[in-house]
């Protein structure tokens, strides 16, 4: 069974410092609120919940971050040939964007999303951010995300 977002969250109370997280000041709801407004969209309930708990993180474990909104939003300009739609945006990056993670709302059910990764292909990993998140907390990005993909590669060949 995944896990839930409050399950994640306790998660990194919990462990933080052990986990190697800094957490970032929780987005207030008119944060979020700019956020949708700018990017087109409404987010999915355990996104608005993880960041009104905090708006991002970063992590000692390969520079990996929970991209902030305000940043997100920055980046909308940025020619970008790693989102497959218009609308879709990368939440997660590792190493100073090296890579990215990316997130695909459905504009009519905000709670039927994807999540991806993008490299020679697409892979989709999830359409659960507590599970992409779980994914990371157990095994960090190489041991955890990208050993994930992999995985689904192999299995979708």
């Amino acid at each position: 069974m995944h896990p839930t977002i409050t399950d994640i969250i306790a998660r990194i109370m919990a462990d933080k410092e052990e986990l190697g997280i800094m957490l970032y000041a929780p987005a207030s709801p008119a944060e979020i609120l700019d956020f949708e407004n700018s990017m087109g969209i409404k987010l999915p309930d355990d996104l608005v919940k993880f960041y009104r708990f905090s708006n991002g993180f970063e992590s000692e474990e390969d520079m990996f971050r929970i991209i902030p909104l305000d940043e997100i939003i920055d980046n909308i300009d940025q020619p970008d040939t790693y989102a497959v739609e218009l609308n879709d945006f990368h939440f997660a990056e590792y190493l100073i964007y090296s890579d990215m993670w990316t997130i695909n709302i459905n504009p009519v059910d905000s709670n039927d999303y994807h999540i991806y990764n993008k490299v020679e292909n697409v892979i989709t990993l999830t359409n659960s951010f507590p599970e992409f998140l779980e994914a990371f907390l157990t095994g960090g990005v190489f041991d955890g995300l990208y050993t994930w993909r992999e995985n689904i590669k192999r299995l979708t060949k």
